[in-house]
């Protein structure tokens, strides 16, 4: 009987030597996770615009641009120059100008030169005309440049992550301020005030009143004439991050945006 017991005892135990074999097998195929990287893959990675992949232009896309760029700018006073086609990731402009100034006999010099589609200069010059007519009448002086920046690959406010800023396409223009034929600089940040404030104000600035009063409704009737020829008009009253400027880009909404 216990010879019995033995055998069956040795049996099972060769039996059962092959399952637990198997198991620290398994369970050695498993690599240990680095603590150190737990959770580095949780969330996705938000690549810079000019790393996002895309196609070249075609030959028939910048074809395209190139004969609607002659055909929006075909009347108008301007002094550009035609830049090969822009393409960094998803950002750029198959037909893009370099703008340096607006105007005739009276030019508006941008400064720095704006990297721009035609389309935006077409609108710029729109709006510049009746800037001059406003600087003219309530100043007594005519605007001779503005200080702009233009093309930028980012995204909006420089973030992150999307949505894509106009400038990115070349599409925006962000105006701080205007320069007169009188050598008098007007900003967005300075000059951009409330006609309320500025009529509580001391009795003793009598004499400066009339003239910033006149530099605050010059700045705010900048912006209304905007918002009658841009898709986006975004300034001091829009947030924070325009205190300083006017954005100005020909994105359509189904509503025009003029904040």
């Amino acid at each position: 009987m216990m010879l019995r017991s033995l055998v069956l005892a040795l049996l099972f135990g060769a039996l059962s030597l092959p399952t637990v074999a198997e198991a620290k097998s398994k369970a050695s195929s498993v690599p240990e996770r680095n603590p150190k990287r737990v959770g580095s893959n949780s969330t996705p990675k938000h690549l810079h615009p000019s790393e996002v992949e895309r196609s070249p232009w075609t030959d028939v896309e910048v074809a395209t641009a190139k004969a609607q760029c002659t055909a929006a700018l075909s009347g108008i006073r301007l002094d550009f120059e035609p830049l090969p086609p822009i393409q960094r990731g998803i950002c750029g402009t198959p037909a893009p100008i370099l703008l340096r100034s607006l105007g005739g006999d009276q030019k508006v010099e941008l400064d720095p030169p704006a990297t721009i589609t035609c389309d935006l200069a077409k609108a710029l010059s729109e709006w510049v005309d009746a800037v001059q007519r406003d600087a003219k009448e309530l100043l007594g002086s005519a605007v001779v440049k503005l200080r702009a920046s233009s093309y930028a690959c980012r995204n909006i406010y420089g973030r992150g992550k999307p949505p894509l800023s106009q400038h990115a396409v070349a599409n925006a223009l962000d105006v701080r301020g205007f320069e007169l034929s009188s050598g008098e600089h007007i900003t967005v940040r300075e000059d951009w005030k409330s006609p309320v404030r500025l009529a509580s104000a001391s009795v003793a600035l009598v004499n400066i009143i009339p003239v910033t009063q006149q530099k605050s409704e010059f700045v705010v009737k900048a912006h209304q004439n905007a918002c009658s020829v841009f898709g986006t008009v975004l300034g001091p009253r829009a947030n924070n991050a325009h205190k300083d400027h006017f954005h100005l880009d020909m994105k359509q909404h189904n509503r025009g945006v003029c904040r």
